[in-house]
């Protein structure tokens, strides 16, 4: 009798091991270690250059298209097109690599949503919460530039915005961030995974505010430092919810952040009208 409790304690505490290994690595159980931490680098890298590269050809190609008569048209079909193609092109990668049916299939269960859309509303909760004591502390700041030109956006692209803003956006980026750098990290330290996929989150919505005289504006800079830790408090967020629910719990919590945000910049200008 002793035996089979022994038996059936082992069985339970394997099945644990292997749930917490699939939501750091959710990858097929026949890749070796090394290979699914290569996997998570690539989708890393990958993303990164991905994303670097298509703003950068967009924009040329928007800048013809619109010149610099049409800044928010510019912004937002740069942004659209961006994460389109992004998007697409990391759902290749990922069919390449295997790794992309099971990553779909954490999608397939209810638990992540539940989980998701409250840790969404958790990462809201601590992002508002740093971004005031920010201001308390140094003074009160206006919207980092980032989220100005978001506002502008929206303001004449309310539905080619929600479709980057709300949906490809968070996927690429908890592909990019958290199943690619995050992940690889903490296999070989998780203090240092949560530090740095933060801080590269956080300071990639940071701006260098230019005047017209094509300076920095430096009261504006002050502005953007204020605002950043808020992104950076949320990037620690996002790494807990990956490592506790797995792409698809972060995912989803990321997608209700933006959706909430999305929602009330679109009222705030509506109402202002």
């Amino acid at each position: 009798m002793q035996d089979e409790e022994k038996n059936i304690n082992e069985v339970s505490n394997e099945s644990e091991r292997s749930q917490v290994t699939f939501m750091l690595e959710p990858l097929p159980q026949n890749r070796k270690p090394k290979d699914s931490a290569r996997i998570n680098y690539l989708a890393f890298a990958f993303g990164l250059i991905v994303l670097v590269l298509t703003i950068f050809i967009v924009q040329i190609i928007m800048e013809a298209a619109f010149g610099a008569d049409d800044e928010i048209a510019f912004h937002a079909w740069t942004n659209f097109l961006t994460y389109v193609i992004t998007f697409t092109a990391f759902v290749g990668f990922l069919l390449l690599t295997k790794s992309l049916a099971p990553l779909v299939k954490q999608f397939t269960e209810i638990k992540p949503y539940l989980r998701g859309i409250f840790y969404g509303f958790i990462v809201i909760i601590t992002s508002v919460t740093t971004t005031l004591l920010m201001q308390i502390i140094f003074g009160k700041a206006e919207e980092n530039l980032n989220q100005q030109t978001i506002n502008l956006i929206l303001s004449r692209y309310p539905v080619s915005s929600f479709l980057w803003i709300v949906l490809l956006g968070p996927i690429v980026e908890e592909l990019t961030y958290r199943f690619g750098l995050f992940a690889a990290i903490a296999k070989k330290n998780n203090i240092a995974a949560y530090i740095i996929s933060a801080l590269v989150f956080g300071f990639l919505h940071f701006n260098v505010p230019m005047t017209d005289a094509n300076t920095v504006d430096y009261a504006k800079l002050i502005e953007e430092f204020i605002n950043i830790p808020g992104y950076i408090v949320s990037g620690l967020v996002f790494c807990f919810i990956y490592e506790k629910e797995g792409l698809a719990g972060s995912t989803v919590a990321h997608i209700t952040n933006n959706l909430v945000s999305y929602i009330i910049s679109l009222a705030t200008l509506y109402a202002s009208q």
